[in-house]
Protein backbone atom coordinates (compact mmCIF):
# COMPACT_ATOMS: atom_id res chain seq x y z
CA UNK A 1 0.00 0.00 0.00
CA UNK A 2 1.23 3.49 -0.86
CA UNK A 3 1.85 6.14 1.74
CA UNK A 4 -0.28 9.25 1.22
CA UNK A 5 1.87 12.37 1.23
CA UNK A 6 0.99 16.03 0.90
CA UNK A 7 2.67 18.91 -0.94
CA UNK A 8 4.86 19.73 2.07
CA UNK A 9 6.15 16.14 2.14
CA UNK A 10 6.94 16.30 -1.59
CA UNK A 11 8.97 19.48 -1.12
CA UNK A 12 10.79 17.98 1.87
CA UNK A 13 11.72 14.90 -0.15
CA UNK A 14 12.80 17.08 -3.09
CA UNK A 15 15.03 19.23 -0.87
CA UNK A 16 16.58 16.08 0.69
CA UNK A 17 17.33 14.73 -2.81
CA UNK A 18 18.86 18.06 -3.90
CA UNK A 19 21.09 17.94 -0.81
CA UNK A 20 22.31 14.47 -1.84
CA UNK A 21 23.49 15.95 -5.15
CA UNK A 22 25.20 18.88 -3.45
CA UNK A 23 23.30 21.81 -4.92
CA UNK A 24 20.36 22.81 -7.10
CA UNK A 25 22.45 23.30 -10.24
CA UNK A 26 23.90 19.79 -10.19
CA UNK A 27 20.51 18.27 -9.34
CA UNK A 28 18.82 20.16 -12.19
CA UNK A 29 21.46 18.87 -14.63
CA UNK A 30 20.87 15.29 -13.49
CA UNK A 31 17.11 15.63 -13.95
CA UNK A 32 17.51 17.39 -17.31
CA UNK A 33 15.93 20.73 -16.42
CA UNK A 34 17.32 24.22 -16.03
CA UNK A 35 18.35 25.49 -12.60
CA UNK A 36 15.86 28.37 -13.08
CA UNK A 37 12.98 25.97 -13.68
CA UNK A 38 13.92 24.04 -10.53
CA UNK A 39 14.09 27.30 -8.60
CA UNK A 40 10.65 28.29 -9.91
CA UNK A 41 9.23 24.99 -8.63
CA UNK A 42 10.89 25.35 -5.24
CA UNK A 43 9.54 28.90 -4.87
CA UNK A 44 6.01 27.87 -5.88
CA UNK A 45 6.00 29.81 -9.16
CA UNK A 46 5.63 26.54 -11.10
CA UNK A 47 4.05 23.25 -10.03
CA UNK A 48 6.30 20.27 -9.40
CA UNK A 49 6.75 18.59 -12.78
CA UNK A 50 6.03 14.92 -13.41
CA UNK A 51 9.73 14.48 -14.31
CA UNK A 52 10.82 15.82 -10.92
CA UNK A 53 8.26 13.71 -9.08
CA UNK A 54 9.37 10.57 -10.92
CA UNK A 55 13.04 11.35 -10.24
CA UNK A 56 12.39 11.58 -6.48
CA UNK A 57 10.17 8.48 -6.46
CA UNK A 58 6.75 10.13 -6.24
CA UNK A 59 3.72 10.44 -8.48
CA UNK A 60 0.84 12.89 -8.43
CA UNK A 61 -2.61 11.58 -7.59
CA UNK A 62 -5.63 13.83 -7.71
CA UNK A 63 -8.70 13.15 -5.63
CA UNK A 64 -11.93 14.86 -4.61
CA UNK A 65 -13.77 15.10 -1.29
CA UNK A 66 -17.52 15.42 -0.80
CA UNK A 67 -18.43 18.68 0.92
CA UNK A 68 -21.58 17.33 2.55
CA UNK A 69 -23.84 19.88 0.86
Amino acid sequence: MSEQLDRIDAFRILREKIKEYGNQRIFAQEVGITPQYLSDMLCGRKPLSDAILKFIGLRRKEYFLRTGE
